[in-house]
């Protein structure tokens, strides 16, 4: 979970809070300056950094397949879009609360309202299948019957499944929305059961019959990465048995080896036989087997790359920090098993041999 959490996801869990409110408990809309007045409230508690609101948290959601249309278009088919992108609908301070960076442009804004010209934040992956090279800033398209001006562009980042390549988003602004959601992302540098305390109570005081739940953002991530976890602790435990299975068979070839051919090592060593031809004679073919199994091994590895990243976030067995760590390994774990028949074959005398036949 750690190594995941650390990867690029294009916002930052560590640190952050997520509270949820069911809108189906509230009587009513709630109007934007309530939801404003609800971030205020989050925002002014002692060691909170930032706050905002959004629709879903990445991984647990979000609508995705909207057209966008390029300006112009006046048949709003699908035959006409351009890309169907994931759409997010976020307040001013969300991205600070997420950790997520604001490349270019500005954040939205309480400002932008229904009144105003319709804006949106785009990321990177939009604004290279829409414009290319060109800048984004200024560029206008159509979603969800509006004509919209990008204000902003953000950091690519995961918003489905962690394997996904970069997909392109669109961040709506909550006060051009008729729509509310009731998920808050907080950052705070307290501790997560006095955070988590202290968000609950002070949205109950805003909202008493709503009901509230309150979790850091790795836990509410937890189900998400669940599959992307399990397959990498399940792959490394295959690969422990492997090495396991590798250095018994090492050491019983070598073993078998040296028993075998106990008489021959000691004629040569009476003969004057150096120690690495000893070695050699005694272990040389299972380190050979091992060498070619390693490098079977690897070639397999390269070829079946695409499926590992599948199963696997960020594997990569061309990566040559992972060929010279798994050579070494398979080296370690070579000299390891073949040590002991080894030095067994070191240590014959051949006097005491020839005594006892």
């Amino acid at each position: 979970m750690v190594r995941l959490l650390h990867a690029p996801l294009g916002f930052q869990p560590q640190g952050a809070m997520v509270a949820e409110m069911d809108p189906s408990e509230i009587e009513g809309d709630v109007p934007i300056e309530k939801t404003k007045a609800m971030i205020d409230a989050l925002r002014s508690l002692p060691g909170v950094t930032a706050a905002g609101t959004l629709s879903k948290v990445p991984f647990t959601g979000g609508i995705r397949g909207i057209p966008v249309f390029p300006p112009g278009t006046t048949e709003l088919t699908l035959n006409n879009s351009v890309l169907a992108p994931y759409r997010f609908t976020i307040s001013p301070g969300y991205l600070e609360a997420a950790g997520t960076r604001l490349l270019r442009g500005r954040d939205v804004s309480w400002r932008d309202t229904a009144k105003t010209p319709y804006v949106a934040i785009v990321n990177e992956t939009f604004s290279r299948k829409m414009w290319g090279d060109t800048l984004a800033i200024g560029q206008r398209f159509i979603f969800l019957d509006h004509l919209r001006e990008v204000v902003g562009v953000a950091e690519d980042g995961k918003y489905h499944a962690i394997q996904d390549p970069p997909q392109p988003v669109v961040y709506l602004p909550l006060s051009q929305s008729e729509q509310w959601f009731g998920t808050f992302v907080v950052r705070s540098s307290r501790a997560q059961n006095e955070m988590a305390a202290a968000l609950e109570r002070t949205l109950s005081g805003l909202e008493p019959n709503a009901i509230i739940t309150v979790q850091s953002w790795p836990e509410a991530m937890a189900n998400a990465l669940f599959p992307a976890q399990a397959a990498a602790v399940t792959l490394g435990v295959m690969g422990l048995l492997a090495a396991m299975v590798a250095v018994t068979g090492i050491f019983g070839m070598a073993a078998y080896n040296v028993s075998r051919r106990i008489k021959d090592l000691a004629i040569r060593v009476a003969l004057g036989a150096r120690p690495k031809h000893v070695m050699s004679a005694a272990v040389g073919r299972p380190i050979v087997l091992l060498a070619i199994g390693s490098l079977a091994g690897l070639l397999l590895g390269v070829f079946a790359s695409r499926l590992l990243g599948q199963i696997v976030y960020q594997a990569n067995p061309r990566d040559p920090v992972v060929v010279v760590g798994a050579v070494l390994t398979m080296a370690l774990l070579g000299l390891a098993a073949s040590a002991i028949p080894a030095l067994r074959a070191l240590a014959v005398d051949p006097s005491k041999l020839m005594r006892e036949e």
